[in-house]
């Protein structure tokens, strides 16, 4: 038999001289099914031609596959780092391998990495949703897969975990104003396409209506060049004390970069506010204050949540909502 050739569950048996069946039993460890002769029959001729069972077969037709798919938006990001390995870690405890998708934050990509995952017989999906999931969550659904949705909780979803963005953002940016900042300069992503956007682009803007203090509003993206994030922020008088507040951790170094020119005006007249990236933030000069979600506790508490579901358990809150961190540094002026 050539070496090239994959050698099917079949020819193991007619080599073996047993039924299909009966290699099978010994694929899954069932040595009782069988006599010692047997099996070792059978072991010689998988040894010989280094036979290993088709693992797509072996999904289709297992009760489970103990795989986890996890698709986010970027896993290129601070955040989806710490999410991961959050994830990574209760699976490997629990018994748990995990596949992972990233979908660039498009509904498309979301719905083409869901239908392969579908397809690999996952037990359960982690899923960062982007915009409106209801489609892809009902499609789950019908193939009896439960998904745990995380950073966004689109309305109607019986199973997620996030963190407190608004009140964090409300809180934090309350504090900025009480600290002796006149008005607030806001870079965000596009907020439509994650809750978490949204919920902290309008956290931003209901503090600041709440101490009547002016917020001006530019929507960018990691293609924005940088000279266009500086001429935006030239544009306005910086006579007040200004904030430059971005609530998106793969934004927050661009926006850095593009206000190097106005370095000097940091902290005392110019304070620079981030979301997550703190290992970053922690080496950059001036170093830079931001709101810290706990990632990693988010991941875990997500991954434990699924595997409790599947596992008819209910030792974890269906419902989760973690608690932001400020993390004052230098371009605040608070250390």
């Amino acid at each position: 038999m050539s070496s090239k050739h994959k050698m099917t569950i079949q020819e193991v048996a007619d080599e073996a001289q047993v039924s299909k069946t009966t290699v099978s039993f010994f694929l899954n460890g069932k040595r009782e099914k069988m006599s010692a002769s047997t099996w070792n029959r059978i072991a010689a001729v998988v040894e010989k031609y280094d036979y290993r069972p088709s693992t797509t077969a072996r999904l289709m037709t297992a009760k489970h596959s103990c795989l986890l798919g996890v698709l986010i938006g970027d896993i290129t990001h601070h955040f989806s780092n710490r999410l991961v390995k959050g994830i990574a870690q209760v699976c490997r405890t629990g018994g748990y391998q995990i596949l992972i998708g990233t979908s660039d934050y498009d509904e498309d990509a979301e719905r083409l990495h869901i239908d392969r995952m579908i397809d690999m017989h996952v037990d359960g999906l982690i899923l960062q949703p982007n915009g409106n999931p209801q489609e892809s969550i009902e499609k789950l659904k019908r193939a009896g897969i439960p998904v745990v949705c995380i950073d966004s909780n689109p309305e109607g979803l019986p199973l997620w975990v996030v963190t407190n963005n608004y009140q964090a953002t409300f809180d934090v940016i309350s504090s900025c104003v009480d600290q002796g900042y006149e008005q607030v300069i806001m870079f965000s992503a596009t907020p439509r396409v994650l809750t978490s956007r949204q919920e902290r682009y309008q956290g931003c803007l209901d503090a600041l209506a709440q101490k009547n203090i002016p917020c001006h509003v530019h929507i960018i993206d990691t293609q924005t060049p940088t000279e266009d994030i500086l001429a935006a922020v030239n544009a306005h008088d910086l006579t007040p004390r200004t904030l430059i507040f971005v609530p998106n951790c793969w934004l927050l170094p661009n926006v850095f970069t593009a206000l190097k020119p106005l370095h000097g005006l940091v902290p005392h007249k110019l304070g620079i506010l981030g979301f997550d990236n703190d290992d970053w933030a922690d080496l950059t000069v001036p170093t830079v204050s931001t709101i810290v979600q706990p990632a990693f506790q988010e991941g875990a508490t997500a991954a434990a949540l699924l595997i409790d579901h599947i596992r008819g358990r209910f030792d974890t809150p269906p419902k989760t909502t973690l608690s932001c961190e400020a993390v004052w540094r230098g371009s605040t002026g608070r250390v």
